[in-house]
């Protein structure tokens, strides 16, 4: 896993893998559980992984996200999805079972709010209500919405709670909300140029940065940062993505 050493090593605090530009969601349970293994035994810093294990099925959940927590990762979980009308209750009776067979470590879970794709939204009473009722579990929440009045709402009602936008492109607003930092999979593309505006609040890095990241918008996201790696990198074997992804 040279690539992901390179990240940690030019600015990234950690790597989440299997997330959205990973694609999680088109591979099998066995093979995410193979690539969190060929990770997690490779000698990679382990407080520094952390894996999605998010998934519809509660089965497939429990499976991916207690070998997340045997072999060292913390675990980045969207709601079930596909049944977009359930309710609040049934989010925390999820989630209820979903900790009940996994044991989750303390601080070990950051929700993931990507209403987009999953349609359903960790809203900020949702948000609080599940910290409430698995204490020491939640530390944090990765929001892909990327809505600052929502980031702002959960900062103000748990002030020492993580909050992570999933996008780079206002990373000195975002700081001045409270965010701890941002979890982005254009990151891997400029983690210097992000590192340096989170850190020093500079504000001609951080323009560079918001053009460099609004450039992805309106491509399809996951294989224009694929192409963007395989042309850095030299390496067309970057480029392979799994359907229903098509080439850029």
């Amino acid at each position: 896993m040279p690539y992901y050493r390179e990240l940690l090593d030019r600015g990234c605090d950690g790597i989440n893998l299997l997330g959205t530009t990973g694609e999680a969601m088109s591979f099998s349970a066995e093979q995410r559980l193979g690539l969190m293994e060929a990770l997690a035994t490779g000698g990679f810093p382990m407080a520094r992984a952390m894996v999605g294990t998010g998934a519809s099925s509660l089965a497939d959940a429990v499976r991916l996200t207690r070998a997340a927590f045997e072999l060292g990762f913390a675990a980045l979980i969207m709601p079930p999805f596909f049944y977009r009308d359930v309710t609040d209750d049934g989010i925390v009776a999820f989630f209820d079972a979903l900790f009940a067979r996994t044991a989750p470590p303390p601080q070990s879970v950051l929700l993931y709010n990507f209403p987009r794709m999953s349609g359903i939204e960790f809203h900020p009473a949702l948000v609080d209500r599940l910290v409430t009722e698995f204490p020491q579990i939640i530390a944090g929440m990765k929001d892909s919405s990327n809505d600052p009045a929502l980031q702002a709402d959960v900062i103000a009602r748990r002030p020492d709670f993580a909050v992570f936008p999933g996008s780079e492109s206002d990373l000195v607003a975002a700081k001045a909300r409270g965010a701890a930092g941002c979890i982005s999979g254009s990151v891997a593309l400029w983690p210097e140029l992000a590192r340096d505006v989170f850190t020093n609040d500079d504000a001609a890095k951080a323009a560079e940065l918001t053009r460099r990241r609004a450039a992805l918008d309106g491509l399809p996201f996951v294989p224009a940062v694929r192409a963007r790696i395989a042309r850095e990198r030299n390496d067309p074997r970057w480029e392979r993505i799994v359907p229903p992804q098509t080439p850029n």
